[in-house]
């Protein structure tokens, strides 16, 4: 949340005519060089076992499923040059890309799918959240230990043609296929590796558009961190890639973070997320922006603070939020309300989520200071509701939705609460710490499914900081229904934990010199058409 969505476009209309935007001609060349910071060390690179955002990042530079997500949300060809379903959607076959291979030379094939699968749902593995595989017949009884992988409904029909078994009708089932625990893995070459598979750039073989040119490109010295990649010449597409390398960098200057719009302008980096506020700063510097509707905007509780302990807090809080108030002093008018958790980026069986019209958010109920909050005091030991203060991004927009909050809550709860704007770098910095109370917050879907959105709320994540076993097992036992995702949000809607407000965007900010750079709402940055001015 942040400034006026409408100057913003303005000031994207006037890039896109000064040829700064993916897409414009103008000068532009191939065989360049480009720079991402990434949040965080990487833990691994095999796609089976990682679990952290940045090396997601890098895993979607050198691997590919069998299929991707494009800038749109669109599910395209990966591995995969097509597929089809049978008419209930239990059952898909993928055909795969004669033309994809191995780092080595040598072909992927269908058993490079199957193995990966199996491997992610063997215990040795300890793959992390696993539960988007629970989709094939079989999978949970194989994880559980109760089946032996032979019962598993996914097989090889050939090299080229893979085949997999749904337990149930998921029409959108090849959007998972995208994520990281379906992306191949080579049997041989994963034995031959004697457990060091994925550690470092010497034990991993990739099919995606870039690879490791030596086996030193993943730098592991502390303080000069970073992975340099290349083109892949045995990539499907080898002649569409266009830069000459791309370089993650995990160690750094902090300036890259704490002035990254000057990071951007002077070439230090490519490409970044910034706040609406900073895009258009940027964007007045001739930096690019690519805009996804992959988010929504909120009141995010912390369960771990002070009285917010206490579910019956956080219900107050919400409950006794005026609603309408908060949606009409949105200075951007052409932002839209929020229906629940799941973006708009979210599909479901080919349309939106929430197509249907459901609204799965708390209504508003003033009469909860009486039947609630006596008993809430009365167990604290208070005579009025403690104070709790709300963190914001530190623009005119944000500011006005928080003071929207104290409003409410100034006249309903009978105390003096607080906000507290901070700038971009501290925010995210407390944010990620977990040290807030609470907080106007985006959630980011980091997928086009709603059981990505879903997963954000499980224990493992941040920063929701939901450390909830019962929501965890409700998770982890999913049908992939759209009943059984409706009673998820139903769970999270009753546990007061994340209230949407606003339906709303990611700025992706490209460096003023730079094209075709494209993210997706998988949290992915493809770099392969990118092209630069020298």
């Amino acid at each position: 949340m942040k400034t006026r969505l409408t100057r913003l476009l303005c000031l994207l209309l006037a890039a896109l005519l000064a040829g700064t935007l993916s897409g414009c001609s103008g000068g532009y060349q191939s065989d360049m060089e480009f720079t991402y910071a990434l949040p965080q060390n990487v833990d691994t690179l095999d796609p089976q076992t990682a679990s952290r955002q940045s090396s997601y990042l890098v895993i979607g530079s050198i691997f590919e499923g069998l299929c991707r997500i494009d800038s749109k949300g669109n599910v395209i060809p990966g591995a995969a040059k097509k597929w089809e379903a049978n008419e209930s959607s239990t059952v898909f076959t993928f055909h795969l890309d004669p033309n994809a291979c191995w780092s080595d030379g040598s072909p992927v094939i269908a058993d490079d799918f199957l193995f990966a699968i199996q491997r992610a749902l063997r215990p040795e593995t300890n793959t992390p959240s696993v539960d988007d595989l629970f989709i094939i017949q079989g999978a949970r009884a194989v994880y559980q230990g109760e089946a032996d992988e032979s019962r598993l409904g996914v097989w090889a029909e050939d090299d080229r043609t893979l085949v997999v078994q749904l337990e149930r009708s998921y029409p959108d089932f090849p959007a998972l296929t995208a994520g990281a625990h379906y992306m191949p893995c080579s049997r041989a070459y994963f034995e031959s590796c004697s457990g060091h598979y994925g550690l470092s750039s010497e034990y991993l073989i990739t099919n995606g558009p870039f690879t490791f040119p030596t086996i030193y490109s993943w730098s592991m010295d502390y303080g000069s961190r970073k992975i340099v990649l290349a083109p892949s010449d045995t990539y499907r597409k080898a002649e569409e890639v266009a830069p000459a390398s791309l370089t993650y960098l995990i160690d750094y200057d902090d300036a890259l973070t704490q002035d990254p719009v000057t990071a951007l302008t002077t070439g230090a980096i490519d490409v970044t997320t910034l706040t609406e506020n900073a895009a258009k700063a940027a964007a007045e510097q001739g930096c690019g922006i690519q805009m996804l509707d992959d988010a929504v905007t909120g009141l995010l509780f912390n369960p771990e603070a002070g009285v917010l302990k206490h579910k019956e807090a956080r219900e107050i809080f919400v409950k006794t939020i005026d609603r309408q108030d908060l949606l009409d002093r949105r200075m951007d008018k052409n932002a839209g309300e929020a229906f629940g958790i799941m973006p708009d980026c979210v599909r479901w069986d080919g349309g939106p989520y929430y197509a249907g019209g459901a609204q799965m958010f708390a209504t508003q109920d003033d009469g909860v200071t009486q039947s609630l909050m006596p008993v809430l005091l009365a167990k604290l030991e208070e005579d009025r509701m403690p104070e709790i203060t709300v963190i914001c991004p530190d623009d005119e927009e944000s500011v006005n939705i928080a003071n929207g909050l104290l409003v409410s809550w100034n006249s309903k709860l009978g105390t003096a609460y607080n906000i507290e704007p901070l700038g971009d770098a501290e925010y995210q910095n407390r944010i990620a710490a977990g040290d807030y109370q609470a907080a106007i917050y985006t959630l980011r879907a980091g997928g086009t499914t709603p059981y990505q959105v879903l997963k954000a709320f499980e224990s493992s994540s941040t920063p929701t900081l939901m450390k909830n076993q019962e929501y965890d097992g409700l998770l982890h036992s999913l049908q992939f229904g759209l009943t059984e995702y409706r009673g998820l949000e139903s769970y999270l809607q009753n546990y007061y934990i994340f209230y949407p407000l606003f339906s709303d965007k990611t700025y992706y900010v490209t460096s003023p010199n730079s094209e075709g750079v494209e993210a997706s709402p998988d949290l992915t940055i493809d770099f392969s058409k990118a092209k630069k001015k020298e």
